[in-house]
C-alpha cells in the first residue's frame, strides 16, 4: 500500500522515530497526517507550519478509549503507525515499573481496538527488543518460549501484550492488516538525553554536561548491544506498509557493538565536532545489564526491510543534533 494521498495516523509523534516519521510520511505524498501525541512539542510545530493543511497537530491522551475513538470520528483513517511508548533506562523501569506498565498496556489495547473498529488499511505496531529473553541471537519465533529479561520485565511484558491483542483480532476477526516491528536499541537525534536515558541517550548528555575531563560510564564496556538509528526505524514502519507485511519483525542493525567501542565513537565524535577530548572512566561497581543483545535479521533481509546508517554516521548526526540545538536552545 503505497502511502501517497492517503490519511496516516501517527502516535507518539512528538517522540525519537514520531518525529522523523511525520517528516517521511509527508515526503511519501501523504495527503493527511495526522500527528498524536500527548504533548505537542517545537519541531511538531515547525512542522505544522511548513507544510499546513497536510498535518493535523492532534493532542490526546490514548488512555482513554474514548480519545482514541474520537480520532476516528468522521474521518476515514488509511494508515496506522503506532509508535507511542514510555521510553527509558532498565534502572528506571525497576525503579518506576508502573510507569511502564499501566500507560502502555492502556494505549496499545485501546488504539489496537479503536484501529481495527475504524477499519483502516494497514496498522503497525512498534514493539520493542525488551520482549526477548536476552541471547546471542533472538529470532522472532522464539519469543513464546521464553520470558522478557529482569532488565525490561514490566515493559517487555506490556510490548508482548500488544503483540498478542493483534494476533487475538486476527484469529477472531480474521484482521491481518498489520505489521509488528520490534526494533533493537533505538538512538537518534530526538532522544530523551539525560542521565537516566539509555546508553547513546545518556553518554550524549554526559560528554555535553559534565564538567571535567572524564565521562563516568558504567559498568566494563563489555556487554553489547544491537543499535539502530531512529531514522531508519521511521523508514521501515514505511516501508513495511508499502510491502503490506503481515508478519512479526525484527528491525536490527544485524550486528552487535560492545559498549566499550560505542562510547569510544561517541568520544572521538565529539572531539571531532567540538576539539575537546574526554577520557573514558569505567565504574565497575554499576552493572553492566545484559551482556548481549542482538536480533535475527533473517526477516528483515527477507524483506528487504534494512537500516541505511551506520552507527558511526548515525551518532555523528546526534552529537551534531545535540550540540547545534540542545546546548543552544
Amino acid at each position: 500500500m503505497e502511502l501517497k494521498n492517503k490519511t496516516v495516523l501517527i502516535t507518539g509523534a512528538n517522540g525519537l522515530v514520531g518525529i522523523p516519521t511525520v517528516e517521511k510520511c509527508i515526503q511519501e505524498g501523504a495527503s493527511k497526517v495526522i500527528a498524536v501525541d500527548i504533548r505537542i512539542g517545537a519541531k511538531l510545530e515547525e512542522i505544522k507550519a511548513k507544510f499546513g493543511d497536510v498535518v493535523s497537530l492532534e493532542q490526546v491522551d490514548l488512555t482513554y478509549m474514548d480519545q482514541c475513538e474520537r480520532l476516528f470520528k468522521d474521518r476515514q483513517v488509511d494508515v496506522v503507525l503506532h509508535i507511542a511508548g514510555v521510553k527509558g533506562s532498565p534502572t528506571r523501569a525497576a525503579k518506576c515499573p508502573a510507569d511502564y506498565l499501566f500507560p502502555m498496556l492502556m494505549f496499545n489495547t485501546n488504539i489496537i481496538k479503536a484501529s481495527h473498529d475504524a477499519n483502516v488499511g494497514w496498522f503497525v505496531y512498534m514493539s520493542s527488543v525488551g520482549v526477548y529473553n536476552p541471547s546471542d541471537v533472538m529470532k522472532e519465533d522464539d519469543v513464546w518460549s521464553t520470558m522478557p529479561s529482569k532488565n525490561d520485565w514490566y515493559p517487555g511484558w506490556t510490548k508482548r501484550v500488544g503483540e498478542l491483542s493483534l494476533e487475538a483480532l486476527g484469529i477472531q476477526y480474521g484482521w491481518t492488516n498489520w505489521t509488528v516491528i520490534r526494533p533493537a536499541n533505538i538512538y537518534g537525534l530526538y532522544d530523551n538525553f539525560s542521565p537516566e536515558a539509555t546508553v547513546i541517550g545518556s553518554n550524549t548528555w554526559k560528554i555535553f554536561n559534565v564538567d571535567g575531563d572524564d565521562i563516568v560510564c558504567w559498568g566494563n564496556g563489555s556487554a553489547k548491544r544491537d543499535f539502530v538509528f531512529s531514522e531508519d526505524v521511521a523508514q521501515a514502519a514505511i516501508d513495511v506498509v508499502k510491502k503490506e507485511v503481515n508478519d512479526v519483525i525484527n528491525f536490527g542493525s544485524a550486528t552487535a557493538t560492545s559498549i566499550k567501542d560505542t562510547i569510544e565513537i561517541i568520544v572521538s565524535e565529539y572531539k571531532e565536532i567540538t576539539g575537546k577530548d574526554k577520557n573514558i572512566v569505567w565504574d565497575t561497581t554499576k552493572p553492566n545489564g545484559d551482556m548481549i543483545r542482538r536480533l535475527d535479521p533473517g526477516k528483515q533481509i527477507k524483506y528487504g526491510i534494512l537500516p541505511a546508517i551506520t552507527l558511526k554516521d548515525g551518532i555523528r548526526k546526534t552529537l551534531e543534533y545535540y550540540n547545534t540545538t540542545i546546548i543552544h536552545m
